[in-house]
Formats: structure tokens, sequence, C-alpha cells
């Protein structure tokens, strides 16, 4: 199981979507296609769902759909768990002087990012797919692995010698 933040679901939904890394839209594809053969699903945490929803007007209910009728996604609330573990990281945050910790992002973004990383650790996901650099940035204090587009890697289709690795790491049942 793995996480996907909004960045993710944006490649995943939005055909519009532009990425300064090459063949982002193929490199994303091709990661939710090596995740279904592996049978994994893919957590999305509904505060991302939410940042997405807001982008999408009048394909929300067409995305929905789509989540919904789909087993490989796990629609995953911030719940009591999720809010006692975002209790827990956040505690030692707000001791110091820097409750952002470095992030220059408002402060209800920044709330958010954490959100999402405590869904998925809650929910023990192997990683988080991100752009987001302060989702990154929490997910590394917290142990938690996050990998961007750019990690994402798979064979040219000119039969090139690069081969695909899907950057994840083995379950994490610790």
């Amino acid at each position: 199981m793995v996480g996907f933040d909004t960045t993710f679901l944006t490649w995943l939904f939005v055909r519009t979507a532009k990425h300064r890394v090459p063949n982002a839209k193929e490199r994303v594809e091709y990661l939710i296609s090596e995740l279904s053969g592996r049978g994994d699903q893919i957590v999305i945490p509904t505060p991302a769902l939410s940042e997405l929803l807001i982008k999408t007007g009048v394909a929300t209910s067409k995305i929905l759909d789509e989540i919904k009728g789909n087993p490989r996604f796990i629609i995953a609330p911030f719940d009591l768990l999720a809010a006692i573990e975002l209790a827990l990281f956040s505690d030692a945050t707000l001791s110091k002087a820097d409750k952002r910790q470095g992030s220059t992002a408002i402060w209800s973004k920044v709330k958010f990012d954490r959100q999402i990383v405590a869904i998925c650790k809650v929910l023990r996901t192997s990683c988080i797919y991100s752009d987001d650099g302060d989702v990154k940035a929490t997910g590394k204090r917290e142990g938690m692995p996050v990998y961007g587009v750019e990690d994402i890697h798979f064979p040219d289709k000119l039969g090139a010698e690069e081969t695909f690795r899907l950057t994840s790491p083995p379950s994490r049942n610790t």
C-alpha cells in the first residue's frame, strides 16, 4: 500500500497538468500500472482528495466515480487514529520556536501536509508519492519515505538501457 498526495492525484486525474520532469504523466501512469501489477493499493488521504477536488470543477463527480469504482484506491479519512498520530509528532514541533519547521507555507497548508503524512503512517503505507517539498520534509522527519515523479523510472520507448525501478521500500511491517 502506498499513499498519493495532491500532486500525484493531479497527475492521475487532470489531463492538462504540466510538470518540469520529462514524461511526468507517463511516469505516473507507469507507476500505477506497476502498483496494480503487484496488487498494491493506493491510499488517498481525504485532505489530499479535497485539495484535488477544489481544482477540478465540473470534473469532480467523474473523478469521484473513478476513485470510488476502482478497488485499487482507498479513500482514507483523517480519523481518530490519524489525529492522535498527528498530535504525537506535532507535540515536539510545537514546543520548538519554529512550528512550521522551516516551511514557508501558510499554516493551514502545513497542517494539511501533516495530516496527509499522519494518515499514511496510521495505515502503514510503505511510502508516499508527492512532489510537495513540505510533504517530503514532514515524511522524512517522521521516517516515512516520500518519492517524487523524478524517482519513477521506466523503460525508454526506444529500448534504451534504462529499466524501470519502482522506488518503493518493502512493506512497513514494523
